[in-house]
């Protein structure tokens, strides 16, 4: 199994590190700013490490799960909004409310990176993006895999799409006391101005 260990956080950082630097010295992005971005790019790392893995790279280890017990390529695939495959209902199944804390980060900072503040539709479509893009890469794996290795599930999507619009939410309503609106502005004009 590949973990996600040292040499992935490093590899991870020294592209974190590469883009940072193409910001301040391509786009002249200055401190805050950098900083969000930062903090954006190790909460991304993380997102890959909880949905991805570990990973089986191992040859052997692969045939055995193909043959031995684990469905083959997409036999866990809902797509059925609001059905649980696992659980009596929804409710039950905490990994729902992991999903939805997972992504209030991504709704928390993306605003502060890109102008979606005053663009509602953009913002709806880049909370739903994070969740569609784990769903599909997590199905193309298990058909790459030859067994489902991750379950694809609409839920998954719903509950990220959550989590990331809640935390666009506290963004705007932060944006509207006195001190989003005079603090924020001040230090990040480039991104909280209407575009």
């Amino acid at each position: 199994m590949l973990l996600f260990d040292t040499r992935l956080w490093i590899i991870g950082m020294i592209l974190i590190g590469l883009i940072l630097l193409i910001l301040w010295r391509v786009y002249r992005r200055r401190g805050i700013y950098l900083l969000i971005a930062g903090i954006f790019g190790v909460y991304m790392l993380n997102v890959i490490r909880y949905t991805f893995f570990p990973f089986p790279i191992d040859p052997q280890l692969l045939t055995l799960m193909r043959i031995a017990g684990s469905e083959p390529g997409m036999v866990r695939f809902n797509i059925i909004p609001f059905h649980s495959q696992f659980y009596d209902s929804i409710l039950d199944d905490k990994s729902n409310y992991l999903n939805i804390l997972m992504t209030i980060p991504y709704g928390l900072l993306l605003p502060f990176l890109v102008p979606v503040q005053y663009h509602r539709l953009r913002m709806v479509w880049l909370g739903l993006g994070i969740g569609v893009a784990v769903e599909t890469l997590q199905g193309i794996l298990n058909l790459l895999l030859g067994y489902t290795y991750r379950t694809v599930d609409i839920n998954d999507i719903i509950f990220n799409f959550t989590g990331a619009m809640i935390g666009w939410g506290l963004v705007s309503l932060l944006l509207r006391t006195s001190f989003g609106q005079k603090s924020l502005a001040s230090w990040l004009p480039d991104v909280l101005k209407r575009k």
